[in-house]
């Protein structure tokens, strides 16, 4: 397929309710209209700004793990790599600066903002301030790999139903996005929906810089819709 050049990273938005097509769109889209940029690694990527919402059964399909079959991890290694997301893992044993959870369990050393979140939401209180960060500009600024998910937010919609919002900074869409979104679910209903009697009827993940690496590109570009 010829790609078209483009001025600047174009704007993507999909709306779906099969988690597996929404991945397979999303690829499918930044090898197509993506932006060739460089970036801090030395190589290429493949550009775009993304909104993915979720709804329906793409929920279910998250829960479940049921992801497409062109996802570089599969099922088997996005649950091994859903321990990364529990308060249990030893990510200083692993060699990790840090983990999305541990940002989220001890900001700062000090803040549990999941637990901030589980009170916050109880009986289903009305609030559009139920939310957690990432960064740290202390700390982010001047290391290397500073984290790519910046926010959660979370609002209930009345009749134990949620809506849960993603900002990421940056995103590997092959190779991550998969993953990210499953662990994160999992990781929420476990530590902030179960215990207060939420359901996600709705997600939205959204993305300054989605993108495709370039030793991915061949990969992606044999990716179809289910």
């Amino acid at each position: 397929m010829q790609r078209r050049s483009v001025e600047f990273p174009p704007n993507v938005e999909i709306d779906e309710e099969d988690f597996k097509r929404a991945w397979a769109k999303l690829v499918m889209k930044i090898v197509q209209v993506g932006m060739e940029l460089p970036t801090e690694y030395g190589n290429l990527s493949k550009d775009v700004c993304s909104r993915v919402t979720l709804s329906g059964g793409a929920i279910g399909q998250i829960l479940k793990r049921d992801v497409h079959q062109g996802d570089p991890f599969g099922k088997k290694r996005i649950e091994e790599y859903m321990q990364q997301y529990t308060r249990e893992y030893d990510w200083k044993k692993q060699g990790f600066e840090y983990t999305y959870m541990e940002r989220l369990t001890k900001y700062n050393e000090r803040i549990d903002q999941l637990g901030v979140l589980k009170d916050r939401l109880k009986d289903g209180t009305v609030t559009r301030r139920a939310q957690a960060i990432t960064w740290i500009p202390e700390r982010d600024f001047a290391t290397e790999h500073p984290p790519c998910l910046q926010r959660i937010w979370i609002r209930p919609l009345g009749e134990k139903r949620c809506e849960v919002h993603l900002s990421w900074r940056s995103r590997d869409a092959y190779g991550a996005w998969n993953s990210n979104i499953c662990a994160i679910v999992d990781m929420l209903y476990r530590e902030v929906l179960t215990p207060n009697n939420l359901k996600i009827v709705k997600l939205v993940d959204f993305c300054n810089s989605a993108h495709i690496y370039d030793y991915d590109w061949n990969a992606a570009n044999k990716v179809r819709l289910p």
